[in-house]
């Protein structure tokens, strides 16, 4: 299965002393881009950051629910970011679909358009 990942940073630099920000910044967000790298390297996803922001986007490869949800739970900023995830239809499947649609529809107009 696929996913559509859109992470958005969550402004918690009021939530955050100043003295602990670097730390945070050291420990959650370098050791997350460290995950999303490796798993990019693995093939499982594909992504990145939009310039001059602070979010991105990935396209994230997972078996199932379960380990997308376990995935991005792993993740060390998981709770600094709003996230947005969007399954994805193979673009093969939909092409194999719209055939079968199309020759619905046309059943249905010619039957009179369908029920009342």
């Amino acid at each position: 299965m696929m996913f559509l990942v859109r992470g958005e940073n969550i402004d918690s630099g009021y939530l955050i002393p100043p003295d602990q920000l670097f730390p945070v910044l050291e420990q959650r967000v370098v050791a997350g881009f460290q995950m999303l790298a490796a798993r990019v390297a693995q093939g499982k996803a594909m992504g990145g950051v939009f310039p001059g922001e602070r979010g991105g986007a990935l396209v994230l490869e997972a078996d199932s629910l379960e380990e997308l949800d376990a995935f991005m739970n792993s993740l060390p900023f998981f709770g600094l970011i709003k996230w947005d995830i969007k399954p994805l239809m193979p673009f093969s499947t939909i092409a194999e679909k719209i055939p079968q649609y199309l020759s619905h529809a046309r059943e249905m107009m010619a039957g009179g358009g369908g029920s009342n």
